[in-house]
């Protein structure tokens, strides 16, 4: 098993815990007029049930190599497959999404396969969802994660500011990202449980795992004196391409 695929392991928790994109970074990323749109690395389907919440939603093909992560995905028509590998027809689509996965991506040739499969004047919107670091508390409750082992987080923090790779035929349309901040209530044990759903904690053994959460629900309590549920701060972040 790869780092990557770590994430089934404790997919219904991924699901219930991580943040789904801000539905106003979602509309900055990708056109209302895409028919055909592919939720690549979709995981659990946090971003395909964003999309088919939009008013006159698309078709959505959601592609995920972890069959244990792809089984929750709803309303779309689900593909096991990779970015670098995408079983769908040249100019078939009319925008491609992925969320808090190109780090995991050989970036190109999952460029390519997306130049592929895009139509011309088609999207790619890559965005990026997470609690947001530039607050203490959260800085230090995800330290605890990361103190135990470095996971995606540093990976994420690197996406955010990129190029894709060149010769391609893609126009970049966000050359400043997308940001939108937002809250959402959570519990304490939702916080730290949130914690536990990064690849470098699921690599750990099931023991080591339960430290890191107790350690961070310890250290939520001694920073956070307030009354649950807690005002989680959340960003989205996004960008977006034209395929010429």
């Amino acid at each position: 098993m790869t780092r990557a695929t770590t994430f089934g392991a404790r997919a219904e928790d991924y699901d219930r815990l991580r943040p789904g994109p801000h539905p106003e970074a979602l509309d900055r990323v990708f056109p209302a007029t895409a028919r055909t749109v592919v939720d690549l690395a979709a995981g659990t389907g946090l971003v395909t049930r964003a999309v088919l919440a939009r008013p006159d939603p698309p078709a959505v093909v959601a592609i995920e190599p972890d069959p244990r992560m792809l089984a929750r995905v709803t309303g779309a028509r689900r593909v096991r497959a990779t970015a670098e590998h995408l079983p769908l027809a040249a100019g078939s689509v009319d925008a491609v999404l992925a969320s808090s996965a190109w780090h995991w991506f050989d970036a190109a040739a999952a460029t390519s396969e997306i130049a592929r499969v895009l139509r011309p004047g088609g999207t790619l919107g890559l965005l990026w969802s997470r609690a947001d670091p530039t607050v203490e508390w959260v800085a230090e409750v995800r330290g605890v994660g990361r103190a135990a082992a470095d996971g995606s987080a540093r990976l994420t923090r690197r996406g955010l500011e990129f190029a894709l790779p060149e010769g391609h035929g893609f126009t970049d349309e966000t050359l400043t990202p997308v940001r939108v901040a937002w809250t959402r209530p959570m519990t304490r044990d939702e916080i730290a449980g949130m914690v536990c759903t990064y690849s470098g904690v699921l690599e750990l053994e099931p023991a080591a795992q339960d430290e890191v959460f107790r350690a961070a629900r310890a250290r939520l309590d001694e920073l956070v004196n307030v009354a649950e549920p807690i005002d989680v701060p959340f960003e989205t972040v996004g960008r977006r391409w034209t395929r010429t």
